[in-house]
């Protein structure tokens, strides 16, 4: 079945194009009713602060905090969040005092109760006193994710396999998660519900599909039920997941810390294009545009991305916005120089192919596509030349030696084209069209007067 680009990657187009960038920004966090401070600059180093700590910039985080904090240290929400960059910067005393120091300077904040609690679990291991300021965190707000998800975990690690349950389901009545999900279907798990699990942690696939904790979980599930085959299956996807996960993570990190620069968000959806995961390679691209309009690359990975899944007239567009932007991309040039041929138009195939054989001239493909549009324009002698280049590269390459026979066959010297042809079939005994060119070629031969 033809699949879609889910995006839209015209529409995007058009926003860029005409809007320019559309990136959001986290809106700020409310703010206290205690502030020192003027309003609005509160609010302005809460915004940063977020920002930063999602793109994994702590230290700049604790620096703009510290020097708001010189102005207002009674500032609740601002030493919440110092106390958020201290825990990535692994600072986990001085953690504890900010959280402290928050929830005391104003007692309606559920969130640094639901931090401390994560903090006295995760690093002391004080499961009693962790667990009442969570339930403590989520009295005052009881949607509160982090709080009631901790709550659930520590719960889960401690053994209380009902309470986890019980809780990891209100979670996800109040606000459904692919973690919730995953967490719940590994509680069951534990506790033997193996039809409960299964389904739960299908559930967390079907929002996270590359979460190779869940597939595990799904795959242990399976097997205890005795279905080998499919447990078998989904836990070698998952060890796989696992070895690209841990390939994706630098490449991730690199565009959290540089959101700004397009190339990072590009090869991370370079990595996900060639992992097959077309939607985040999508919007990696998207948003290397977001950051740079004008970044011919991303146009170029977009109209790969819709070449493969057969939209060749969207293609077509980003390809000539890449090169538009960018003339030096052989890739580029390569593909649209392929939807041109496909399409019966060689003699634009020929410039596309030339432009990136030039380019990139020691890539025999490239020289190879260039001898294919010559030959389909019955030009023997420029299809001969370009199939030599590509050989002369890569002596293995069967496809240019293939065509280098077509390119003789061209001219009549049926011997030499027989000979490269038979070369190309001792390494492709089954492919039948080229037996059916021997074959005629022999017939042919045979049939000259001697």
């Amino acid at each position: 079945m033809k699949r879609r680009l889910p995006l839209g990657t015209l529409l995007l187009l058009k926003v860029i194009l005409v809007e320019g960038c559309g990136y959001q920004e986290e809106q700020p966090a409310p703010q206290t009713t205690e502030v020192e401070t003027p309003p609005l600059a509160a609010a302005a180093v809460i915004d940063k602060a977020h920002n930063l700590l999602n793109v994994r910039q702590p230290e700049e985080a604790e620096r703009i905090l510290r020097e708001a904090l010189e102005v207002a240290p009674n500032h609740a929400q601002l030493n919440n969040l110092l106390g958020a960059a201290l825990v990535e910067l692994s600072n986990f005393a001085e953690a504890e005092d900010r959280f402290r120091r928050a929830a005391e300077l104003d007692p309606t904040l559920a969130d640094p109760l639901a931090r401390l609690g994560w903090l006295l679990y995760e690093k002391q291991g004080k499961a009693m006193e962790a667990k009442a300021l969570l339930q403590q965190s989520l009295k005052l707000d009881p949607d509160h994710e982090r709080a009631r998800y901790t709550l659930g975990l520590v719960h889960q690690r401690e053994g209380e396999l009902d309470s986890a349950a019980v809780i990891y389901a209100s979670l996800l009545e109040r606000i459904p998660s692919a973690e919730a999900h995953r967490q719940l279907g590994l509680t069951y798990l534990q506790q033997g519900n193996l039809k409960r699990a299964q389904k739960s942690l299908q559930e967390a696939a079907r929002w996270s599909p590359y979460d190779p904790q869940t597939l595990v979980g799904l795959g242990q599930a399976m097997a205890r039920q005795g279905k080998a085959d499919s447990a078998r299956l989904i836990l070698k996807g998952a060890e796989r997941i696992r070895q690209e996960e841990e390939e994706l993570r630098p490449l991730r990190d690199a565009a959290t810390r540089h959101p700004n620069r397009p190339q990072s968000h590009f090869n991370l959806g370079v990595a996900y294009a060639r992992m097959g995961r077309l939607k985040l390679a999508q919007q990696a691209y998207g948003r290397a545009l977001e950051t740079d309009p004008s970044y011919g690359r991303a146009y170029k990975g977009l109209g790969t991305l819709a070449m493969s899944v057969g939209e060749l007239e969207q293609a077509e567009i980003l390809f000539v916005e890449a090169l538009a932007r960018d003339s030096t991309l052989a890739t580029a040039h390569n593909n649209l120089g392929l939807i041109y041929h496909a399409r019966g138009r060689h003699a634009k195939a020929v410039a596309q192919f030339e432009a990136a054989a030039r380019d990139a001239s020691k890539q025999a493909p490239l020289w190879a596509n260039l001898a294919r549009a010559y030959r389909d324009l019955g030009q023997a002698e420029q299809a001969r030349r370009a199939a030599a280049k590509a050989l002369a590269i890569d002596s293995t390459f069967h496809g240019a030696r293939e065509i280098l026979g077509d390119a003789y066959f061209l001219d009549g010297a049926l011997e030499k084209a027989l000979e490269n042809w038979r070369r190309t079939a001792e390494k492709t005994p089954s492919d039948t069209a080229l037996a059916a060119k021997i074959e005629r070629a022999e017939r042919a031969l045979e049939s000259r007067p001697r």
